[in-house]
Protein backbone atom coordinates (compact mmCIF):
# COMPACT_ATOMS: atom_id res chain seq x y z
CA UNK A 1 0.00 0.00 0.00
CA UNK A 2 2.84 2.48 0.95
CA UNK A 3 4.26 1.97 -3.10
CA UNK A 4 1.01 3.09 -4.27
CA UNK A 5 0.83 5.71 -2.26
CA UNK A 6 -2.69 4.36 0.14
CA UNK A 7 -4.47 4.59 -3.25
CA UNK A 8 -6.53 2.19 -4.87
CA UNK A 9 -4.73 1.82 -8.25
CA UNK A 10 -8.28 1.40 -10.51
CA UNK A 11 -10.25 4.01 -9.36
CA UNK A 12 -7.83 6.50 -7.30
CA UNK A 13 -9.72 6.56 -4.39
CA UNK A 14 -8.25 6.82 -0.92
CA UNK A 15 -8.95 5.77 2.77
CA UNK A 16 -9.21 9.52 3.91
CA UNK A 17 -11.67 9.41 0.91
CA UNK A 18 -13.89 6.52 2.30
CA UNK A 19 -12.43 3.60 0.55
CA UNK A 20 -11.70 0.43 2.41
CA UNK A 21 -8.50 -0.62 0.69
CA UNK A 22 -6.99 -4.06 0.24
CA UNK A 23 -4.10 -5.85 -1.19
CA UNK A 24 -4.64 -7.58 -4.34
CA UNK A 25 -3.12 -10.22 -6.72
CA UNK A 26 -2.77 -8.81 -10.25
CA UNK A 27 -2.41 -11.92 -12.08
CA UNK A 28 -4.66 -14.49 -9.27
CA UNK A 29 -2.78 -17.53 -7.87
CA UNK A 30 -5.04 -19.95 -9.19
CA UNK A 31 -3.73 -18.75 -12.64
CA UNK A 32 -0.30 -19.19 -11.30
CA UNK A 33 0.37 -15.81 -9.66
CA UNK A 34 2.95 -16.00 -7.45
CA UNK A 35 3.01 -13.60 -4.06
CA UNK A 36 5.46 -11.11 -4.97
CA UNK A 37 5.23 -7.54 -4.78
CA UNK A 38 5.36 -7.29 -8.51
CA UNK A 39 2.30 -9.15 -8.68
CA UNK A 40 0.33 -7.37 -5.75
CA UNK A 41 -1.44 -4.15 -5.81
CA UNK A 42 -3.71 -1.90 -3.80
CA UNK A 43 -7.23 -2.05 -4.64
CA UNK A 44 -10.42 -0.91 -2.73
CA UNK A 45 -12.53 -3.32 -1.60
CA UNK A 46 -15.29 -2.04 -4.60
CA UNK A 47 -12.43 -2.05 -7.52
CA UNK A 48 -11.31 -5.48 -6.38
CA UNK A 49 -14.70 -7.56 -5.94
CA UNK A 50 -15.70 -5.76 -9.48
CA UNK A 51 -12.63 -6.46 -11.35
CA UNK A 52 -13.54 -9.96 -12.67
CA UNK A 53 -12.08 -11.61 -15.58
CA UNK A 54 -12.22 -8.06 -17.59
CA UNK A 55 -9.31 -7.27 -16.12
CA UNK A 56 -7.16 -9.70 -17.54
Amino acid sequence: MKRDHYRCRLCGKTADQGARLEVDHITPVSKGGKSVLDNLWTLCFECSRGKGAERL
